[in-house]
């Protein structure tokens, strides 16, 4: 897996880069525990979109209601 983001303060984006399938519930669970803080602190919920094999974005989205992630395919 291969996620980046913004330095140390909260990161309110991250890319994820699986190359095997096996890789990709473990990866997501862990950009999204990640993103929670960003999201929590804003109040607002996490959008998922697939942007392309094994290629998802993940970032707190204001229009995912608090507490809610949604998973959208760009």
């Amino acid at each position: 897996m291969h996620a980046s983001g913004g330095g140390e303060r909260l990161t309110g984006m991250l890319e994820v880069n699986v190359s095997e399938a096996a890789e990709l519930d473990r990866a997501l669970e862990e950009a999204i525990a990640v993103i929670t803080k960003a999201a929590t602190q804003h109040h607002m919920g996490i959008m998922v979109t697939r942007t392309g094999v094994g290629r998802y974005i993940v970032r707190a989205h204001p229009a995912v209601p608090y507490g809610l992630v949604r998973q959208q395919h760009g």
